[in-house]
């Protein structure tokens, strides 16, 4: 009697819910691609003693240089010094101009500022890049660099950068910390393909960013690439405080060497341990290169094609209602950036006096564009349901006027 209660008991439950479905692990934008390889190398770093500028640094200057296949490359402590450090041995200094897009991240015009020069912005055309035909009119005699940014790894125009720039006697340094193996492809010419120069290999003064975010990187660090040997010389002696020497040479097992303080230079330069870790992402490049492209095939096929010779950094869409979709992704544990809001609307740079509306194209793209995420630790399948996700907002809002 008591076991027949116990199943009638039983049969009574209300069946149980089946379990939910677990929820995908939540999509980090922008992810940086380490494992045992720049651990080791770190380690093996760590073990040797010598922490600061040395023989790894040295290494990942050389071997970045092989790279691009041309240049003097000087390894440094973040993109921001690249940018500052070319600009002082271009000669800008209190009281110049440079002049560069208001569609960039905050380190261009802070490397300005930290120069004790002064942004002069213009607007960007519909790509996110600095409008050439923009340039001249901004241009005095003041002017005396002009600072392109590859936005979101797709090059600007430099064929017309470069001709202006020659012109009139004024430096062109390139922002290239999107642009890690991006390429600029130059204008179709009598119905032929135009020429294609790797980013790095083109302007007297190339930065790369090593961020995490980045294609490869070093935890933190930057890279200056110099057409001249001299000028790379010299921006290397300025990040370590304009000593003659480097502390590698001064304590390290070679000829005693003493130093003196060349120029009141600054505090900018790499240490082994990031190199350590820079090197093995340039070692790993070719196989993280590949997924990031299968990533990027998905995002192509499903929103469109970016233009020639893009490095693959930053997939941007644009949506009238992008702070609606970024909330919807992040619903669905799919993190997103935003690259960028324009810089002259943020208030640091106020005392520049721009206004909004000086430059509607930026804002416009400030407003609308979101970055999906990309990265060479995601899945065909993390990038799949990306897609989904924002098709899916798409559907909800019946917007039909995305710009991708």
């Amino acid at each position: 009697m008591v076991k027949l209660k116990e199943k009638l008991a039983v049969l009574s439950r209300p069946p149980s819910k089946p379990p939910e479905p677990a929820k995908p692990e939540f999509l980090v934008f922008g992810k940086p691609d380490i494992g045992e390889y720049e651990i080791d190398a770190v380690a093996a770093v760590m073990r040797s003693g010598w922490l600061s500028t040395g023989p790894k640094v040295s290494e990942f200057e050389k071997a970045f240089e092989e790279f691009l296949g041309s240049g003097y490359a000087v390894a440094l402590s973040s993109c921001t010094e690249a940018l500052r450090l070319a600009l002082a041995v271009s000669n800008a200094g209190c009281g110049d101009e440079v002049i560069t897009s208001p569609m960039t991240f905050a380190a261009t015009a802070n490397a300005i500022i930290a120069n004790d020069s002064t942004p002069v912005f213009v607007d960007v055309t519909p790509s996110g890049h600095m409008d050439p035909w923009q340039i001249e009119q901004k241009i005095t005699d003041k002017t005396r660099a002009i600072i392109p940014v590859h936005y979101a790894g797709a090059s600007a125009e430099l064929n017309s950068i470069h001709e202006i720039a020659d012109r009139r006697g004024i430096t062109v340094i390139e922002d290239a910390a999107h642009s890690f193996d991006g390429w600029y492809v130059e204008p179709m010419k009598d119905n032929l393909p135009g020429l294609r120069h790797k980013i790095g290999t083109v302007s007297p003064f190339t930065c790369f960013s090593f961020y995490p975010t980045k294609n490869i990187t070093c935890g933190e660090g930057g890279m200056v690439v110099c057409r001249n040997k001299d000028l790379a010389e010299r921006i290397k002696t300025l990040s370590m405080q304009g000593l003659s020497s480097g502390s590698w040479r001064r304590y390290g097992s070679g000829p005693i060497t003493n130093y003196e303080v060349s120029y009141a230079g600054y505090k900018g330069n790499m240490t082994d341990i990031s190199a350590s870790i820079g090197l093995a992402q340039l070692k790993r490049w070719p196989e993280m290169k590949a997924k990031r492209e299968a990533i990027w095939t998905i995002y192509e096929d499903a929103f469109g094609l970016k233009e020639p010779g893009h490095s693959k950094h930053l997939f941007t869409i644009r949506s009238p209602k992008r702070d609606h979709l970024r909330q919807h992704l992040h619903d669905r544990g799919i993190g997103t950036g935003i690259q960028f809001k324009a810089l002259h609307l943020e208030p640091a740079y106020a005392f520049l006096k721009y206004k909004r509306g000086d430059f509607p194209k930026a804002e416009r793209l400030g407003e609308e564009t979101l970055s999906l995420p990309v990265s060479s630790t995601m899945s065909l399948e993390d990038a799949k349901r990306v897609v989904a996700a924002v098709k899916e907002f798409k559907e909800s809002t019946g917007n039909e006027n995305h710009d991708h």
